[in-house]
């Protein structure tokens, strides 16, 4: 309870922070007033509550003094937070004036083809997977950042806590997915206890990888296979996920670990793709040069 006072007690100064300067500035002249004249005027000096008097004008210069602060501290915020407002309305700007340079250098496909997929970073081509499979009648749970335990996708039907089958997305437009990858994702499946495994890759697979699937109860997807599932939507499901697959920079991979963009930079033998939040994280991912997709190799 205490600690539930001490936080209203914040909440209050808080307000009346973020409130105009001119109302402390009212406040400070309204109890200075009546602590200075207007109580004292009514405590008549003979009587006991004389006394009081000479604290009550102690008290309302210190009243003034407080309510003077604030008002200070009330403008000193207005100025920040009209400062940041110019900088968020410059930032828009910014963003813009990048989206616009983005959709030039890079224009939105006006349908989807095996061309178009391999356009996408590796975090694009997750999504897009979750929201084929939401289109398709599924429920979805994405990881957003971090190890993702070989889980990308996780689609559920009936049952809300216990998924029907896992996915696992490869931008992988230069290599085939091999065995080995495919047999992880079996261990995964067990590990989970689930019965039905996906494999969603860009390009394809090898011969043992097709089959271990057949094998198995995994479906190994490739690049033209998922295209192929995309056009059997209705049209407005199509547009729909071609417009969010290519908003913004749909290029450039996102770091696995932060969720952010990362940024080409040279090495001393060649070009890799690194995390803006280095030397906290680490992330390094070899550019491709000759990939439709550079960062495809490495999600």
């Amino acid at each position: 309870m205490a600690r539930k006072g001490k936080r209203n007690r914040k909440g209050g100064l808080q307000e009346l922070i973020e409130m105009p300067w001119r109302v402390s500035v009212m406040l400070a002249v309204v109890f200075f007033v009546c602590l200075r004249w207007i109580v004292p005027a009514l405590i008549p000096a003979s009587t006991l509550f004389g006394v009081l008097r000479p604290i009550l004008e102690t008290l309302s210069w210190i009243v003034l003094c407080g309510f003077g602060a604030a008002a200070a501290l009330a403008a000193l915020h207005a100025r920040v937070e009209a400062a940041r407002q110019v900088r968020h309305a410059e930032a828009a700007q910014a963003q813009h004036a990048r989206q616009a340079a983005l959709d030039a250098m890079m224009p939105r496909p006006a349908a989807w083809s095996l061309e178009a997929l391999r356009q996408l970073e590796w975090k694009r081509i997750e999504l897009l997977c979750a929201r084929y499979y939401e289109a398709a009648g599924f429920r979805t749970e994405t990881q957003a950042t971090g190890p993702d335990g070989g889980i990308d996708v996780k689609l559920y039907k009936n049952d809300p806590i216990h998924p029907i089958a896992i996915v696992q997305c490869k931008a992988w437009n230069t290599r085939p997915v091999g065995v080995k990858e495919v047999r992880e994702l079996l261990g995964v499946m067990a590990h989970v206890k689930v019965a039905r495994g996906i494999v969603v890759s860009t390009g394809g697979y090898s011969q043992d990888a097709l089959a271990f699937g057949a094998a198995n109860p995994i479906q190994l997807l490739d690049g033209q296979a998922l295209v192929d599932k995309l056009l059997q939507l209705a049209p407005a499901q199509q547009a729909a996920l071609l417009a969010s697959s290519f908003e913004g920079d749909y290029r450039t991979p996102t770091c696995p670990s932060c969720g952010v963009k990362l940024r080409e930079r040279s090495g001393k033998r060649a070009s890799f793709w690194g995390c803006k939040n280095y030397p906290r994280c680490k992330t390094l991912i070899p550019v491709a040069r000759e990939s439709a997709q550079p960062q495809a190799a490495a999600a």
